[in-house]
């Protein structure tokens, strides 16, 4: 036994004991800890164990409002995202679950370039959406319950507090905040996982007998993602024990649920849409021929962190620039590199008369934006280049306008409909295209995907959906002209693509553009392109 579990146990033990009331159940030693209390007093007691880190004297491993009180308020458990908002979306998901079912969530696992030279951590994003928990190595496990106040317990297995390896790794959350702060009703070292998931097994093999409960839980590394290296263990575990047929993915219905976004996720987003657009204006401002791809990524990247410092009257700056990142690897494609979909070597000088397709976009406080433009680089359009770039845009805004409930439209719908327009747009500056043409060349990406933690959102929600109010979509109609002579030479070799993150509206009046302000018109484009020196 541990000194803190030492301690635990004595303080339990010097609680005031009393008779249980009618209908309760007395503890194993006869003393009657009202549930409440129990939690209550567990979580004062965790909280007063934690260790802060011995060089920064930092008590958690990530922003809390005690740490970080200019990103996290009182109420929230993650910037922008309160405690009541976590605890309702547990809620939710359990109340669809079949009476008895145990939903088990394993958290990403650390990536490593070499050997002791890893990539920064990003958190899975299922497990961050229901617990905001932002370490690895770390599951929790969520069991319905009808005689629980909440309609079922929580169990997290975490990293505990490790001074010694806090002066490497920097602090840790610990089993202290799991209680504390994330809403467990018990944490346990992640150590203990393999042995807490054998006895779990034991119970749900007894449970599936009485009333064919599920366990909920996603096993296998599905679209590259590994998970930790506890769920290797749980899934043999299952295995041994037979339990197979009673194992259901927990993530379609994780994402069901994130596919509509809450107000305060809606906020998140259009701040992460907000700096993301001023990015594109100052690298617009600052494009000049000559400069390598790399560096204009640097300009962007460089404006959307400076996005988030503001400074007051008083002298004195906020920054927040702690809460963002690039959402995805930017694509940086001038010239024929945007016949390319995803290029992002992005190591060749932007030359005079090419456009430069650029795709990129900041994730802030765990939600991203998608952003796409396509501009040239001297500033100024050729006329092939202008026509073509206009025959798209009228794509795209039509498009946004079908981005609403009463439109009855699917995002699969709206995609088959830009096919369409743009064939008609094509035909009327000279580019004489049948279907095949624009569904293997010309256009051979989707108009679009779900948004919100991920940049493909919720991946395994069929796009075939009607639109929902509040959900978020990118719209990004594109026109890519090879170099091939059943098309006019003047535009082939120019790839543009034109890409917004919209809300879902109601009503067509009620559809929002969270991207708007980066520039999107031909003249705004040219108005920007190249209107700042370089260096200021």
């Amino acid at each position: 036994m541990t000194n803190f579990a030492r301690a635990a146990r004595s303080a339990l033990l010097r609680l005031s004991i009393c008779k249980p009331s009618p209908g309760q159940a007395p503890c194993s030693r006869g003393f009657h800890i009202a549930a409440n209390a129990k939690r209550s007093f567990l979580s004062s007691l965790l909280q007063t164990a934690k260790s802060n880190n011995p060089i920064t004297g930092q008590w958690y491993g990530q922003p809390t409002h005690e740490t970080h009180p200019e990103l996290v308020s009182p109420a929230e458990v993650t910037h922008g995202i309160t405690k009541s908002e976590y605890e309702a979306r547990r809620q939710q998901l359990v109340q669809d679950m079949p009476a008895g079912s145990t939903l088990v969530l394993f958290s990403s696992r650390m990536y490593f370039v070499s050997p002791h030279v890893f990539h920064g951590f990003r958190q899975d994003s299922d497990f961050f959406y229901l617990t905001g928990w932002n370490e690895p190595d770390s599951v929790v496990v969520i069991e319905k319950s009808a005689t629980a106040s909440r309609g079922y317990t929580m169990v997290m297995f975490v990293n505990s507090k490790d001074p010694k390896k806090e002066v490497w790794e920097g602090p840790r959350n610990g089993i202290e905040a799991a209680v504390s702060l994330f809403g467990a009703d018990e944490a346990r070292p992640v150590a203990e996982f393999r042995k807490y998931a054998a006895k779990l097994t034991g119970r749900l093999q007894d449970r599936k007998s009485r009333d064919g409960a599920y366990v909920f839980a996603d096993l296998d590394a599905e679209h590259g993602l590994l998970r930790s290296r506890e769920c290797d263990a749980f899934r043999d575990q299952l295995k041994r024990d037979n339990m197979g047929s009673h194992v259901r993915r927990l993530s379609p219905l994780v994402q069901q649920q994130r596919l509509i976004k809450s107000s305060a996720e809606i906020q998140l987003m259009r701040e992460a849409g907000r700096i993301s657009a001023l990015g594109f204006g100052q690298l617009m401002q600052k494009c000049r021929p000559g400069l390598s791809e790399s560096t204009l990524q640097a300009v962007f990247e460089h404006a959307t962190q400076m996005a988030l410092v503001s400074q007051h009257e008083d002298g004195s700056v906020v920054d927040r620039s702690a809460l963002s990142r690039p959402a995805y690897v930017p694509v940086f494609a001038s010239g024929e590199h945007a016949l390319c979909m995803h290029y992002v070597q992005n190591a060749s000088p932007a030359k005079s008369g090419d456009l430069i397709l650029v795709d990129a976009g900041t994730e802030y406080a765990a939600y991203a934006s998608d952003i796409t433009r396509t501009f040239p680089v001297n500033g100024r359009f050729t006329q092939p280049q202008r026509d073509l770039y206009s025959a798209l845009l009228s794509v795209h805004e039509q498009m946004v306008r079908l981005c609403c409930v009463e439109s009855g439209y699917s995002l699969n719908e709206v995609h088959r409909r830009s096919a369409k327009l743009l064939a008609t747009e094509l035909k009327q500056i000279g580019l004489d295209v049948s279907d095949r043409d624009i569904d293997e060349q010309l256009f051979p990406h989707h108009i679009g995907h779900y948004l919100g933690m991920d940049v493909h959102d919720t991946v395994d929600i069929s796009r075939s959906q009607q639109l929902k109010r509040n959900m978020v979509v990118t719209i990004e109609p594109g026109v890519y002209v090879p170099y091939d002579n059943r098309f006019p030479k003047a535009f082939q070799g120019i790839g543009i693509r034109i890409e917004d993150d919209i809300v879902v509206g109601q009503t067509e009046s009620d559809i929002e553009n969270l991207t708007a302000r980066a520039p999107r018109s031909v003249e705004e484009i040219e108005a920007c392109v190249g209107s700042v020196s370089w260096g200021s």
